[in-house]
């Protein structure tokens, strides 16, 4: 994802805190809202929170569930919603990264970014690496309106687990 900064404009910061269950994602942009899915079948969990504050918090999480955050840009009034399929069976280390965290916030260390295909009309398009590699792909499964344009991801998801 292309970015033009300032020097004093800084990249979201996405942490997790383990108890209690909750996520903040620091520097947030007023021009983007941020959501939750479930890791693990990809659904939206929460509808999209604007950054207008420069910080966005998701509090009261269930511990059994792992969570990835999504970006999107001019999100509007409306309440989008998509859902993320993994194309790779990809670990997911929430558990552990936690458990030697010492109580204290982990940052989520991987980004995945939308890759848009400008002859895409079926609502999916290519969720990839920082390698620009396909993981996964981004479903609109609601669109409304002027259809908001999904940035990126932040997760987990630390590598391919289909070779065990």
């Amino acid at each position: 994802m292309e970015q033009n900064k300032s020097l004093n404009e800084q990249q979201e910061q996405v942490l997790i805190y383990p108890n209690p269950r909750r996520i903040e994602i620091n520097h947030t942009q007023p021009a983007r809202a941020y959501g939750l899915f479930d890791s693990e079948t990809g659904t939206q969990v929460s509808d999209f929170k604007k950054g207008t504050d420069g910080q966005v918090e998701f509090q009261n999480l269930d511990p059994t569930r792992h969570y990835d955050v999504g970006v999107i840009e001019n999100p509007g009034d409306k309440k989008p919603q998509f859902a993320i399929n993994w194309t790779h069976s990809m670990k997911d280390d929430t558990d552990a990264i936690l458990n030697n965290s010492g109580n204290l916030p982990v940052v989520y260390p991987q980004t995945y970014l939308i890759k848009y295909n400008k002859n895409n009309s079926d609502n999916v398009f290519e969720l990839t690496d920082k390698d620009n590699n396909p993981v996964g792909q981004v479903i609109n499964v609601a669109q409304t309106g002027d259809k908001p344009e999904f940035r990126l991801i932040c997760s987990l998801k630390v590598k391919d687990d289909t070779q065990k």
